[in-house]
């Protein structure tokens, strides 16, 4: 009867390990497919956003001219300005939007009660954001 209970435990204790086991693999399978690697960090464009903030902590003109301004003090970038945001969102809405095409670099600046608001995004493309969207 003993010899039966040993065997049963040894059977149970298997039976756990075996589940744990699978468990992990299913985990470690499901993290290595959802995460894509980021193309944004894995760039030169935090740096860009660094100098377009830079720019920006020492402009004093008008609301309409900062994007000309940050065009013209980051050269020989060749950012060009582009057409508002379609965000409906109050955080972009009347922010003007510079691309720079062989960065894949779209940047959104807005005025903030005396200081500006910078957002950026990597986009191979001219459309909006993932956080521009309206969802």
């Amino acid at each position: 009867m003993t010899l039966l209970y040993v065997g049963l435990g040894l059977a149970m204790l298997s039976g756990i390990s075996a589940m744990m086991n699978i468990g992990n693999n299913i985990n470690n399978l499901l993290l290595l497919n959802t995460f894509e690697k980021d193309k944004y960090i894995n760039s030169s464009l935090p740096n860009y956003d660094k100098k377009i903030l830079k720019i920006l902590e020492q402009y004093e003109g008008p609301d309409s001219e900062v994007c000309p301004h940050v065009i013209e003090n980051l050269k020989p970038a060749s950012y060009q300005q582009k057409l508002n945001t379609i965000s409906k969102n109050n955080l972009f809405i009347n922010s003007c939007v510079l691309y720079n095409q062989s960065l894949y670099h779209r940047v959104l600046i807005k005025n903030n009660n005396g200081s500006f608001n910078l957002f950026s995004c990597y986009k191979e493309d001219i459309l909006p954001c993932p956080f521009e969207l309206n969802k």
